[in-house]
């Protein structure tokens, strides 16, 4: 054998390597096409009832955030009515004790004047 026949040889194995690793590799695209697919079919099965019940869940949160909403809003009306009531009662209860206490004062500075020592 010459060098020539040898050289030929190699080229035809690596040729024929050559072809070997395109058919694999046309396999593995052809595997993943079809899982691709199925993956898709199984997508197109299972997607629209999910998207379907996340809009009824988002559906039923609006709901409960109105709901809330309001909650809040009244809860907001009770603390300013109570603010406003507990202010008043400050006020009727307090000017009575101020009233009181400026009498008390006037008296100790009345007794104060009349015996003429500082209580």
């Amino acid at each position: 054998m010459d060098a020539r026949q040898v050289l030929e040889a190699g080229l035809y194995v690596v040729l024929i390597a050559l072809c070997a690793t395109g058919i694999w590799a046309l396999t593995v695209v052809a595997r993943t096409a079809r899982s691709a697919a199925r993956l898709f079919e199984d997508l197109d099965a299972k997607l629209p009832p999910l998207i379907d019940k996340a809009s009824t869940t988002l559906d039923e949160i609006n709901v409960e955030v109105v709901r809330v909403d309001g909650l809040v809003t009244q809860l907001e009306e009770v603390s300013d009515r109570v603010t406003s009531t507990t202010r008043a009662a400050s006020e009727i209860v307090g000017a009575p004790a101020a009233a009181v206490a400026g009498l008390g004062d006037r008296a100790r500075r009345f007794f104060s004047i009349l015996t003429g020592r500082r209580l």
